[in-house]
């Protein structure tokens, strides 16, 4: 029994191998996502999303995240300076340790572990807000489909 418990563990401990770290951990930082990213030709967005890089970077939160860091989502990944990657694993950070003080992200049946909706969704700037003035700019939210999911991005201010 002692021999599949190990086995267990150890099977348990190569599926999350390739895992990249947590977000909120000094695991989590610039150097390795400029690292990460040089000859990449995706979208920084994907490449931000993708779980080999950190995990937890999700839709809505990669969204917000290369907001606040001035960065379009369409740039590809590897022609993003090491400076803009400072800005982004700091404005990464920052965007989900709000979301966790808010209790999460409810859109539309999320809820948390105690049933009340979580509060972040009062303070996004770009995602689900296509047509909508940006509030730095007001030039109207952009929205495009990468990698199979909705992105929303302001022309004026992300470059």
């Amino acid at each position: 029994m002692r021999g599949l418990a190990f086995l267990g563990e150890s099977l348990c401990l190569s599926l999350l191998a390739h895992l990249g770290p947590e977000p909120l951990t000094d695991n989590f930082d610039d150097q390795r996502l400029f690292q990460l990213s040089r000859g990449k030709k995706s979208p920084v967005k994907t490449f931000i999303m993708d779980n080999a890089v950190v995990v937890g970077v999700g839709n809505i939160y990669a969204n917000e995240a290369l907001f606040l860091a001035g960065i379009r989502p369409t740039r590809q990944a590897g022609n993003i300076s090491l400076a803009r990657y400072q800005v982004l694993t700091a404005t990464i950070k920052q965007v989900l340790a709000k979301a966790i003080e808010q209790g999460g992200t409810t859109l539309k049946d999320f809820a948390q572990a105690d049933g009340n909706p979580g509060y972040f969704a009062q303070h996004l700037n770009v995602y689900g807000r296509k047509g909508e003035p940006c509030e730095v700019c007001g030039n109207a939210i952009q929205s495009k489909v990468i990698g199979q999911r909705n992105t929303f991005f302001c022309t004026q201010c992300q470059r």
